[in-house]
């Protein structure tokens, strides 16, 4: 039943994107915006998981490139994502669109007239996909709204850019939405992600961390998830490969069982701080999940396990991360190719 109401919904959404991209055509030959003509930005993300928040930091860190003296704001969609942008040392103000909002419609007309009385010169939304990202677009008032084309999608934009087959994963294509600015080259922009940590955050938070450790995290989406037998399998294999190697099992807030009774444990709620005590480990190792973005972006070592999807479109992308596609290696192979990535062992 879900399913043909899944399918009922999308078909008539397609019809509804069909009908406004013909009677609100966008104009794919615009002229190029002055950077000069730039002082309030806000960039459009409604989404509620952590990962794809996070996917929107190598573009907000490209704006400030451009527009170092703009004030750039965020509209994002849970509100206990906003703590992982509101400490980018560029963002001014961050927006939450929760999904009760939308049955609250006076508090949209409020937040929509707020938005409004802001005076945007700019506004950019980095999906293409998201309806609710549309929707909002289209509602708020701005000089220029830069995003995506698509054939028979409806894009309320002053400046529709055509996505470039060229880059494959998800948190460097909204970097090619920077050409409706200047010519740049897309690798000037700096290809990672990264939520901006102070070294006074690092340092608040990395008192109960030792030397030596690499923290897990256990937890996944579906069938991206590995069973706890696994996960001692892993470990087993590290301590013998690294006998003085210390791990902490990071948990999720809303579980709170540890793999065994002797393994030490982390446990927090505030996604920023919990940031900045991954960023005092010498390595994570994870799944692909939101934790394995959030790694990432603090600058750790981010060792990521992929079991069903694949690593081109969401690995992870700092300079010491690595990608790892299981297949049906074993967990004393795995955890050679981590100690060997680290440096704690030689082959």
């Amino acid at each position: 039943m879900k399913a043909l109401h899944s399918r009922i919904r999308k078909n008539i959404s397609k019809v509804l994107h069909r009908i406004f991209s013909t009677l609100f055509p966008v104009n794919l030959n615009p002229e190029p915006i002055k950077a000069d003509t730039i002082k309030k930005i806000l960039v459009v993300r409604i989404n509620y998981r952590i990962g794809n928040i996070l996917f929107t930091t190598p573009l907000l860190n490209a704006l400030e490139k451009q527009f170092p003296h703009a004030q750039i704001d965020m509209m994002v969609g849970a509100p206990f994502t906003k703590t992982l942008i509101e400490g980018m040392p560029q963002i001014d103000t961050v927006y939450a669109f929760p999904r009760k909002l939308l049955k609250q419609p006076l508090k949209v007309l409020s937040l929509k007239k707020e938005l409004k009385n802001n005076g945007y010169d700019l506004l950019v939304t980095p999906n293409l996909n998201s309806t609710s990202d549309t929707l909002f677009t289209f509602l708020v008032s701005a000089t220029y709204k830069v995003g995506f084309y698509a054939k028979d999608v409806f894009s309320p934009l002053t400046h529709a850019i055509a996505p470039t087959a060229e880059v494959k994963h998800e948190a460097l294509k909204p970097l090619v939405l920077m050409s409706a600015f200047s010519d740049v080259p897309l690798h000037s922009y700096a290809p990672y992600l990264d939520i901006r940590l102070t070294d006074q955050e690092k340092t608040k938070a990395g008192a109960e961390i030792a030397p030596n450790t690499i923290g897990i995290f256990r937890d996944a989406r579906g069938d991206k998830k590995l069973d706890n037998t696994w996960w001692q399998a892993l470990l087993d294999a590290l301590n013998t490969l690294a006998p003085t190697l210390h791990i902490i099992d990071i948990l999720d807030p809303n579980n709170t069982t540890p793999l065994n009774n002797t393994i030490q444990t982390l446990s927090e709620k505030n996604l920023r701080t919990l940031a900045a005590k991954i960023a005092n480990l010498d390595a994570f190792v994870c799944a692909d999940t939101g934790p394995m973005h959030l790694a990432s972006s603090s600058k750790t070592p981010t060792i990521a396990l992929f079991k069903t999807t694949s690593p081109v479109y969401y690995g992870t992308l700092g300079e010491k991360d690595l990608s790892l596609v299981l297949h049906d290696k074993k967990s004393q192979e795995i955890a050679k190719e981590i100690l060997t990535h680290l440096g704690i062992i030689t082959t």
